[in-house]
């Protein structure tokens, strides 16, 4: 997890109120992530079958979304924090590294299936999405917490 990875020697442990607070924060950030991709499957699935909503590329594309913004969010509070915390230059170039390449595969099923849609495929970025939720809000309360500690 990136909590564990990028930032050593941080003493400061958020409150229930705080993880709270957090959490609430990330899940309005998704939910305005959301609706437009929601609407565009709504619209797939009234205009066409279930099969159009797998072979859709929307998913692909909001999986760089998600990767893309987490990526810009944790390098700029890392940037934002550099001198208060003590960071890992290795481990933060892995994890740039990791969420870059996820882009870069989301990226590739875009373009893979405006080519040449198949259901596999499909099912693999639908997957990927997923994923990106996944470290949208993983990825988003480190960014937070290392906010709040660069605050303090």
């Amino acid at each position: 997890m990136c909590t564990e990875i990028m930032v050593i020697n941080m003493s400061y442990e958020p409150t229930k109120l705080e993880i709270k607070s957090i959490y609430a924060d990330l899940k309005t950030e998704f939910i305005y992530i959301a609706i437009p991709f929601m609407l565009l499957i709504g619209v797939r699935l009234y205009i066409g079958t279930w099969k159009d909503i797998v072979l859709s590329p929307d998913w692909s594309l909001a999986s760089c979304l998600i990767f893309g913004q987490i990526t810009s969010k944790v390098s700029k509070a890392v940037a934002s924090t550099s001198s208060s915390i003590k960071t890992s230059q290795q481990y933060f170039g892995l994890y740039t590294a990791k969420r870059f390449l996820f882009v870069v595969i989301a990226v590739a099923f875009y373009f893979g299936m405006l080519a040449k849609p198949t259901m596999g495929l499909g099912c693999a970025q639908i997957i990927l999405f997923f994923i990106a939720s996944y470290f949208h809000f993983s990825d988003g309360f480190t960014t937070s917490l290392l906010q709040r500690h660069s605050v303090k």
